[in-house]
C-alpha cells in the first residue's frame, strides 16, 4: 500500500452520475462511507419513447454533490487522494469542436432507434455485429448515432464527438478527452477483442464516422487527468487531484460487492434485475444469450438483465392492488417484502414470468409480456409478493445457466446488492432457487464504492483493483440454500418454469397483434 496520509489513513471519492441524480461519497481505505453529497436533475420525455437530459445538468449536479460532500466531510479537501466517476451507461451527448453540446443528450433507455436496429441487422447481420462488438443491435450508443445521421443530419454533420457521461464530466474536470473500455464497450462499436480500439470495420459498414468517438481508450484504474484550476474553483476540490478511470454503473456495482474472480455472480435487486459474472477469456456465446461488458479490472463481465426487476415489480404490485400491512408505513418496504413469509416455498403453484417490459435471452423480444399463472381462490397478497420473488429468482437462475454454459465456469456464489438486498426473505428465496450461497455486503452505495475502489488502485493506495476490492468490500451476511426447498424448486424450475413461456409466447404475440389493429 502507498500514498496514505500521515495519520495512516487514505480518503477517496466515488461519484455515481446516474439517471436521475449524482451522488458523491467519501470513503476511507476500508470502504467505510464518511460523507455524502447528492443533487438531482430532471429527465425530459419530448416524445413517446424519447428520453433526454441536458449535459450541463450533469456538471451542475456533480459540482453541487461534491460541494455538499465537502460541507460535511470530516477531512480537509487536501487530504483526499483521488476521485473516480461511474455513470449511467450508453447515454451520450453530441458536442462541437469547442466541446459545446449541440442538442440534449440521448439517454440509455431511449428507444427511438428501432428503425436503425433493423437497418443494421439487414446490412451487416446479427452474428457479425455480435462477434465484433459483443452486442446484438439494441439501445446502444452507436444506434443513437445512426439515428442522428438519419433524422438530425445538421447535428450529425457538426458533431465533433459523441461523449458518454464519464467522458463529458472528465473533460470538464481535467480538460482531457478520455474514455474507458468499460464505458466504451456499451456503445456497441468497441472492438470487444482488443478493448482499446474501436471496431472501425463495423463503423464503416454502419456508415458512422469513427472520428466521433474519443480516441484515447484507457483501462479502469488509470489516471485520466488532474483537476484543473477552473474545476477546482467550481468544485472546491484541490487543483491537481487525480481523476481515475472507472466504469459504468453496473460493472462498478459488481466490483463494489467484491465480484473479482470467476465463479461469482453479482445481481442487482433494483429497478432492473441485472447480473454479471467474471471471466478472463473473451466469452463470446454462439447463441448470443448475453452481452459482454468489460470490467475495470480488465477482465470480461458477461451480463444480462431482467428489465422488470424487484423494485419495479414490487412497486407495480403495491400501487396497482394497494397492498399494505397493518404495521407498514408508506416507505416500509421491509414489511411489504415480509408478506412473502405468509406463503410457502413453491407458492401453491402460483408462478410469475417476469417479462413485464420485454425479455432478453433466449427470446430477445421487446414484445414479450409478463404472465402469472396457477391462481386459486386460496391465493392472496402474500402469494403475489412471493410470486414476484420466485419468478425473478427463476429467471436469474436461467440467465446464470446461460453464462455458465458460455464461460465454462460454474457459479458458486451470488453477491446481491440494490434495494431488494436488504430483505432477508428475498435473499433466501434467491439462494434456495439458484442453489448457491448468496452474500450481501455492508455498503449500500455499491456503484459509488466500485468507483472509489478504482480511485484507490489508481493512485497506489492498493496495488490493484482486485486488492482494493478485497480490502474495501465487507461481507455483511450469508444465506445458504435450504436443501428441502431446493429439491422442490429444482423440479418446478426444470419441469414448469423453463417450459411455460415457450408454450404461450405465440398466443401472446397473436393477442398483441390483434390489440394493435384495434388501437
Amino acid at each position: 500500500m502507498a500514498l496514505k496520509n500521515k495519520s495512516g489513513e487514505a480518503f477517496i471519492i466515488g461519484v455515481d452520475s446516474g439517471t436521475s441524480s449524482t451522488r458523491a461519497i467519501l470513503f476511507d481505505e476500508t470502504g467505510k462511507a464518511l460523507a455524502e453529497g447528492r443533487q438531482a436533475y430532471d429527465v425530459l420525455r419530448p416524445q413517446p419513447g424519447w428520453v433526454e437530459q441536458k449535459a450541463q445538468w450533469w456538471w451542475e449536479a456533480l459540482v453541487g454533490a461534491i460541494r455538499n460532500l465537502l460541507a460535511e466531510s470530516p477531512v480537509e479537501p487536501g487530504q483526499i487522494q483521488s476521485m473516480a466517476i461511474t455513470h449511467q451507461r450508453i447515454t451520450a451527448v453530441p458536442v462541437d469542436k469547442s466541446l459545446v453540446p449541440l442538442r440534449n443528450a440521448i439517454l440509455w433507455n431511449d428507444i427511438r432507434c428501432s428503425e436503425q436496429n433493423e437497418w443494421a441487422l439487414k446490412k451487416v447481420g446479427r452474428r457479425r455485429i455480435y462477434q465484433r462488438t459483443g452486442y446484438n443491435p439494441g439501445i446502444w450508443t452507436v444506434y443513437k448515432a445512426i439515428w442522428l445521421r438519419d433524422k438530425e443530419p445538421d447535428v450529425y454533420r457538426d458533431m465533433h464527438k459523441f461523449l458518454l457521461v464519464q467522458d463529458y464530466l472528465t473533460q470538464r474536470l481535467t480538460g482531457e478527452l478520455v474514455t474507458t473500455s468499460s464505458a466504451a464497450v456499451m456503445t456497441g462499436c468497441l472492438d470487444v477483442a482488443d478493448r482499446h480500439c474501436w471496431a472501425e470495420d463495423i463503423l464503416q459498414e454502419f456508415e458512422v464516422r469513427p472520428s466521433i468517438w474519443v480516441e484515447k481508450v484507457l483501462a479502469g484504474g488509470q489516471v485520466a487527468g488532474t483537476i484543473s484550476k477552473q474545476a477546482a474553483l467550481e468544485t472546491g476540490l484541490p487543483a491537481g487531484l487525480p481523476i481515475i478511470t472507472a466504469a459504468g454503473d453496473q460493472p462498478c456495482g459488481v466490483v463494489g460487492v467484491g465480484v473479482t474472480r470467476p465463479s461469482m455472480l453479482g445481481v442487482n435487486g433494483g429497478t432492473s434485475c441485472s447480473m454479471e459474472t467474471c471471466t478472463e477469456q473473451l466469452p463470446l456465446d454462439p447463441d448470443a444469450n448475453y452481452f459482454i461488458e468489460i470490467s475495470p479490472m480488465g477482465t470480461y463481465f458477461p451480463e444480462n438483465s431482467i428489465y422488470s426487476g424487484g423494485s419495479s415489480l414490487m412497486n407495480w404490485l403495491k400501487e396497482t392492488f394497494t397492498l399494505k400491512t397493518d404495521d407498514q408505513g408508506d416507505h416500509d418496504w421491509e414489511a411489504f417484502y415480509n408478506l412473502a413469509a405468509g406463503a410457502p416455498p413453491g407458492n401453491w403453484g402460483l408462478t410469475l414470468i417476469p417479462y413485464f417490459s420485454g425479455a432478453t435471452a433466449p427470446y430477445w423480444d421487446l414484445d414479450a409480456r409478463g404472465v402469472m399463472f396457477g391462481f386459486m381462490m386460496d391465493h392472496g397478497q402474500a402469494h403475489m409478493v412471493r410470486a414476484i420473488m420466485e419468478g425473478l429468482a427463476y429467471e436469474t437462475r436461467r440467465q446464470m445457466r446461460f453464462m455458465e454454459n458460455g464461460t465454462g465456469i460454474p457459479i458458486s456464489e451470488i453477491r446481491m446488492y440494490g434495494g431488494s438486498a436488504r430483505s432477508d426473505i428475498w435473499n433466501q428465496v434467491f439462494a434456495d432457487i439458484s442453489g448457491v450461497k448468496l452474500s450481501t455486503t455492508e455498503t449500500v452505495e455499491t456503484t459509488a464504492l466500485g468507483a472509489a475502489i478504482c480511485a484507490a488502485a489508481g493512485v497506489g493506495i492498493y496495488s490493484s483493483i482486485e486488492e482494493a476490492a478485497n480490502h474495501m468490500v465487507q461481507v455483511k451476511k450469508e444465506y445458504q440454500p435450504d436443501s428441502d426447498h431446493r429439491q422442490l424448486y429444482d423440479r418446478l424450475y426444470d419441469k414448469v418454469y423453463c417450459n411455460f413461456y415457450d408454450r404461450v409466447h405465440d398466443l401472446i404475440h397473436e393477442a398483441s397483434g390483434i390489440i394493435k389493429e384495434y388501437s
